[in-house]
């Protein structure tokens, strides 16, 4: 008798996107949902959305296999989310903490003066963790597809114009770029391959990072991305895009409603004398939070997420950037 392959494969961890829900009287966790497509609100359990059926299922030796999904449980939905609720423990203690001064000992006051920095183990962590999400997400998955498609196209294009022979052409298109069903296997052992992720959080790591906590009336959202990427280079030319590692690049990645690690280009604000500690904590005000709220409306492929169901933030985006539906988070030209 064969085991039951799991089908529903959470884009994001479902233990993230926990964080941005209220949890329910049967242990589920209820979250607010926009859906870019269709242009709808709704609420669902965080179970339900998310996901896409088989997501990282694939074939070996013509058999469907879905051990990368259950080492993913493993890791990450065990592991790592213990780890991310410690994180989240140190960092909102230490704002309470600083809130009310006055009440602490001098002893404990002392305490709080020394911990002027986020913890260099926790920073390491946080960065291997967004790594993960980034490789894990739709928006890497879908652009490596489109990309494919592109070049896909491309080849036909050239085989029509040249006239050259059907019937070697998807025996050239495997030999040149692969099948899809390839492009996805790639891609899902990269999210399991050590040295990829190490390598990409470095770059994460190496930005400068400030722990904000939300002080507005308004929460933050996350996204199906779990973060938003754009850049602070004013004189970025209009043909260069923005990458993780490109100038000025800024990441904003939230962790709960309340709280949102935001990473800066090292070198540009060193190259543009500008005075930002690592690790600092700094509080969110109003038009900070609606800037981060709008820039992860951007990065969303399909779906935003809402804590409290204000989107308030979201509509005067759409509004003021006049967003079609279905609009993308990446383009291929």
């Amino acid at each position: 008798m064969t085991n039951r392959l799991s089908e529903n494969h959470h884009c994001i961890p479902q233990f993230y996107l926990n964080r941005f829900g209220t949890k329910q009287k049967n242990g589920t966790y209820k979250i607010f949902i926009f859906n870019k497509n269709e242009g709808k609100f709704f609420s669902n359990s965080v179970s339900n959305i998310a996901y896409i059926k088989k997501y990282n299922t694939i074939e070996i030796n013509h058999e469907e296999t879905d051990e990368f999904e259950i080492l993913h449980n493993k890791i990450f939905e065990q592991s790592y989310s213990k780890k991310l609720e410690k994180v989240i423990y140190d960092i909102d203690m230490f704002f309470k903490e600083r809130n009310c001064l006055n009440c602490l000992s001098s002893k404990k006051r002392l305490e709080l003066d020394k911990m002027t920095l986020f913890p260099t183990e926790h920073k390491y962590f946080l960065s291997i963790l967004l790594a993960y999400f980034i490789k894990r997400s739709k928006k890497t998955r879908f652009f490596e597809e489109a990309a494919y498609d592109k070049m896909y196209d491309m080849m036909n294009y050239i085989y029509d114009c040249m006239k050259l022979d059907r019937s070697k052409f998807e025996e050239n298109i495997n030999e040149e770029i692969g099948t899809k069903e390839q492009l996805k296997i790639g891609n899902i052992l990269s999210c399991f391959n050590e040295k990829e992720i190490k390598q990409f959080a470095r770059c994460l790591f190496y930005h400068t990072w400030n722990i904000g906590y939300n002080r507005s009336t308004h929460l933050l959202y996350t996204c199906d991305s779990a973060h938003a990427l754009t850049t602070t280079w004013k004189e970025k030319p209009k043909w260069h895009g923005v990458g993780y590692a490109t100038p000025g690049s800024m990441i904003m990645f939230p962790l709960t409603p309340k709280i949102c690690i935001l990473m800066y280009d090292t070198l540009l604000l060193e190259k543009e004398k500008q005075f930002v500690i690592d690790r600092n904590y700094v509080y969110l005000d109003e038009e900070l939070v609606k800037f981060i709220n709008q820039e992860l409306v951007f990065d969303a492929v399909d779906e935003v997420y809402s804590y409290d169901g204000n989107w308030e933030h979201l509509k005067d985006f759409y509004k003021k950037e006049k967003l079609p539906l279905g609009h993308k988070p990446y383009s291929i030209n």
